[in-house]
């Protein structure tokens, strides 16, 4: 009788022992199924935003909301380009050029005496757009170019537009200075007038009609009669010095 009991017993355990066992497999079973499930959504949903992101960054926006208005290029190669926050430095320097900077010189190119200095606006290709007396209008020059038009040793500074002005006033130069076709200083035409033009007047109507901004130091706006030196340009509270570099 007590080893049918302890025969009785001994199936007992080794039944729950199975049972136990077996319910811990499909436990570990299921949590490895889930898990495998959490996993493959987790992958999925990764995906499917990287494949969003990459999506989104190549769709092309519609022109109603661009920054800037799209007016017909002149037919020229010196077109602006991919707009660049930062370009190559100037001569002599650690200091990058920016779209917007200011070139100012304090000689007039083609020795003019009705006023002192000039300056040109760095367009998107780092070229120097201005509006010269020896081109009688506008023209774009890379630096290069623009140095063989100072005297050896001439020194040029670097005005930067603050907060972050600059960009709209270099595209409208760029879109604008072949409409250029007389350079001449009268001081009794309003300064909306592309033509006749001149450096510094060419300069205040980039940022006025580019960015909005009246660069100069006194109340002036596109129907004012009256001129802009290119003193009043530089010592404008809109912009910084930042550098300055000579011709070679």
């Amino acid at each position: 009788m007590r080893i049918r009991l302890a025969y009785v017993a001994l199936l007992a355990i080794l039944l729950l022992q199975f049972c136990f066992g077996a319910n811990e497999a499909l436990a570990s079973a299921n949590n490895e199924n889930n898990e495998s499930k959490l996993h493959n959504n987790l992958d999925i949903s990764v995906q499917q935003n990287v494949y969003g992101e990459d999506h989104d960054s190549i769709t092309e926006l519609p022109k109603s909301s661009l920054p800037f208005p799209s007016p017909q290029l002149p037919n020229s190669s010196n077109v602006i380009e991919p707009q660049a926050e930062i370009g190559p430095t100037y001569p002599s320097t650690n200091i990058s050029m920016r779209i917007g900077d200011i070139l100012y010189s304090t000689k007039t190119i083609g020795a003019s005496s009705q006023i002192v200095g000039h300056v040109g606006i760095v367009n998107s290709n780092f070229k120097m757009v201005h509006v010269t007396l020896p081109v009688d209008g506008g023209v774009v020059d890379n630096m290069s170019t623009y140095m063989g038009r100072h005297g050896s040793g001439e020194t040029i500074k670097v005005y930067r537009p603050k907060n972050g002005m600059g960009v709209a006033a270099a595209r409208w130069a760029t879109y604008n200075y072949s409409s250029i076709n007389e350079y001449y200083i009268n001081p009794f035409a309003k300064l909306g007038d592309l033509n006749p033009n001149y450096c510094s007047k060419f300069i205040w109507q980039a940022f006025w009609f580019g960015e909005g901004v009246n660069i100069g130091q006194n109340e002036l706006n596109a129907n004012t009669n009256g001129y802009v030196t290119p003193t009043h340009i530089i010592n404008s509270p809109k912009l910084v010095y930042v550098t300055s570099f000579k011709a070679p």
